[in-house]
């Protein structure tokens, strides 16, 4: 076993680093909760029975895609019915154009009464008007028939699909029109919470500005079970007055959601920077030591002497804490194997270590106590397998204990490489 200079055991290796200086943004957290941006209930806008349902419950859908197709042959009729009325329309009105063209020629010449041309000049404009008509009983009857394929007004998740194949569907009129599914879009989502009165009065404006295109007003959302806040966004609407019950006011931000893990619905925390980023000193969570109410690291100096020093910390940020007081930019503290650090002064090897991580960056051969193994002799570059001068690869063996050896006389064998 491996001992220091003067018999004792080496100071223990502690991963050191110097805390973080960043510009940490003043944020509050709120509670709140997600909203799609829009949602639409859809409904068939004619009545008839289901042919086909075409899409499966909580499918992703896009817009035009057919959900289901209403029993055609009746629109197919009427709508074959209104183009009959049209060519019949466009017949008289050929017909009351001639009988015009003779009646205008026999009035000029005294033939016919005055009485008979203006009851022809009149059949011209009937049979314009029910031309006119004859077409928009056309169009009509196509809308209808192409209303027999209900499609997606929106893209995003479909819920339940409430009817089927053979169901009779209801298009509005005396009765209410039948709920076929409720669909969500699922990209960009809301996160919808309640700003207080106070924190209104201090920020109101910069949220209205953000809300009008001006200079983004960053949101970060944590949903129930995720550490931290992982999804990023910004503020695009605030109501237009404060709530007089709750004394709060209706903020909305707006998130990206390409991996869909935000759903409507949802409980989300949010985190809302009230303020402009300031610079802070950040420390990892583990170089931190409770004492009661008290919170203390462990100062590491440059010959490896240790000081306990007691620290007030602010918010967390991540794995991190601002320090409000207790340390400076410049110092060094025990970020790891603080277990090993038995009394304030020991002295202990420091580690480079990452303060983000709270691991060591490098480990050097021998810190963990023990010295590295020596290596073998080295081989001839030119020897061969069968060469005497190549050493063996099997490891050393320790030499059998002789039949008198006692206990605590064998003693361990480094192996060879």
């Amino acid at each position: 076993e491996a001992h220091g200079a003067g018999g004792g055991m080496p100071p223990p290796p502690v991963g050191v680093a110097a805390p973080l200086k960043r510009d940490l943004p003043v944020v509050r957290e709120m509670t709140g909760r997600l909203e799609a941006v829009e949602t639409v209930e859809l409904r068939p806008r004619v009545s008839g029975v289901v042919d086909r349902v075409l899409v499966s419950d909580g499918a992703e859908v896009k817009v035009g895609d057919v959900i289901l197709e209403i029993d055609q042959r009746v629109f197919v009729a009427n709508a074959a019915k209104a183009e009959a009325d049209v060519a019949r329309a466009a017949s008289h009105l050929d017909q009351a154009h001639i009988l015009f063209g003779r009646a205008k020629n026999l009035v000029e010449q005294k033939i016919v009464s005055q009485q008979a041309f203006d009851d022809a000049s009149a059949a011209v404009k009937t049979g314009e008007a029910e031309v006119a008509a004859a077409k928009a009983t056309l169009v009509s009857a196509q809308l209808d028939l192409g209303y027999t394929k209900v499609t997606a007004p929106v893209s995003g998740r479909i819920g339940k699909v409430a009817t089927t194949t053979g169901n009779l569907v209801q298009g509005g009129g005396p009765v209410p029109a039948t709920l076929i599914a409720t669909i969500v879009t699922i990209d960009p989502v809301y996160a919808v919470f309640d700003l207080d009165e106070t924190t209104w009065n201090a920020i109101g404006a910069r949220l209205r500005a953000a809300a009008s295109g001006g200079p983004a007003v960053p949101v970060a959302v944590g949903l129930a079970g995720e550490s931290g806040y992982p999804h990023h966004g910004d503020v695009a609407f605030v109501d237009n007055q404060i709530d007089s019950a709750s004394g709060s006011i209706r903020v909305r931000a707006r998130l990206a959601n390409a991996d869909r893990a935000l759903v409507s619905g949802a409980y989300a925390r949010i985190q809302l920077e009230i303020a402009a980023p300031r610079p802070v000193l950040l420390i990892n969570e583990r170089a931190v030591q409770s004492q009661l109410t008290t919170r203390t690291v462990v100062v590491v100096g440059a010959d490896g002497s240790t000081q306990v020093r007691p620290v007030r910390l602010g918010e967390s940020a991540g794995q991190l804490r601002v320090v409000d007081s207790g340390l400076i930019e410049t110092d060094t503290i025990a970020v790891n194997n603080l277990s090993k650090i038995f009394f304030p002064g020991m002295p202990v090897m420091p580690l480079p270590a990452s303060m983000e991580t709270g691991e060591n960056e490098s480990t050097p051969a021998g810190a963990a106590g023990a010295p590295p193994a020596k290596p073998g002799p080295a081989a001839p570059a030119d020897a061969k397998p069968t060469d005497p001068k190549v050493a063996d690869p099997k490891p050393a063996v320790a030499d059998p204990k002789p039949a008198d050896a006692k206990p605590g006389d064998a003693k361990p064998v480094a192996e060879g490489k």
